[in-house]
């Protein structure tokens, strides 16, 4: 019915922001090159969580998840309700994975179908979506360095190349900000550039520094992480 549901005191749950259910790179049989994000380092920190949670009785953080109460769980349509830009050349139909609810008899629980075909009881169960910001990233949930500090759009849903709106299962998309404000400007793309967002190289690597160690502080990366994403930002032409 589109309302959030109480949560059990022994119970977390938690979103990596705008993540794909499959890690990939590359277009593949998508209309998008594919959402590279990964879980490892999150889930890192949450087995360390875990772990003081049950051999120290130390809880957990809260649950970071999107919910209707606060807004940032939304129908997908129209696509401003969703938040989500209108970025040059990437489709947004708001197309849901959604189940139909069927009666299969008295003893479906016990893993008998008494109803074949089955009866169809309702179309649709309600589905909502996590709320972007302007850059079509998930507000809600935890916001690792890709989302917190980035370089790109990442979204945990893609469209297949050539499936006349159909959805690219298990993918998301990845798609890389322009790298100057000209740039932005003659592809008509309203996200901001590289450029506008860090100025310099140092910018950029001061800002993953700093959310890297605010995640820590959370306890939703542990240091070995944090000295990693700092590298790499180090590393990279970002801001240069």
């Amino acid at each position: 019915n589109g309302r959030d549901l109480s949560e059990s005191p022994n119970v977390r749950y938690y979103l990596q922001s705008s993540s794909p259910h499959g890690a990939n790179s590359g277009t593949g049989i998508c209309a998008q090159e594919r959402n590279p994000l990964k879980p490892d380092p999150f889930l890192r920190a949450l087995l360390v969580a875990l772990d003081k949670w049950v051999s120290t009785n130390m809880p957990p953080p809260d649950s970071r998840v999107p919910r209707a109460q606060d807004g940032t769980l939304v129908q997908p349509l129209p696509q401003e309700r969703a938040g989500f830009p209108y970025i040059p050349s990437v489709a947004y139909n708001g197309v849901l994975h959604t189940g139909d609810l069927f009666d299969f008899g008295a003893r479906f629980a016990q893993g008998i179908l008494d109803k074949l075909p089955p009866v169809l009881l309702a179309k649709s169960y309600p589905a909502l979506v996590p709320k972007t910001d302007r850059d079509g990233n998930e507000i809600a949930g935890v916001r690792m360095p890709e989302i917190a500090v980035p370089v790109a759009t990442y979204t945990g849903w893609n469209l297949r190349a050539g499936g006349d709106g159909d959805g690219c299962d298990s993918a998301g998309m990845w798609i890389a900000f322009p790298a100057t404000e000209a740039d932005r400007i003659a592809k008509g793309d309203p996200r901001l550039s590289i450029k506008e967002r860090y100025a310099t190289h140092q910018a950029y690597v001061d800002s993953v520094k700093a959310t890297a160690n605010s995640l820590r502080d959370q306890r939703f990366l542990i240091q070995e992480d944090v000295d990693r994403y700092i590298a790499a930002a180090q590393a990279s032409n970002i801001g240069n």
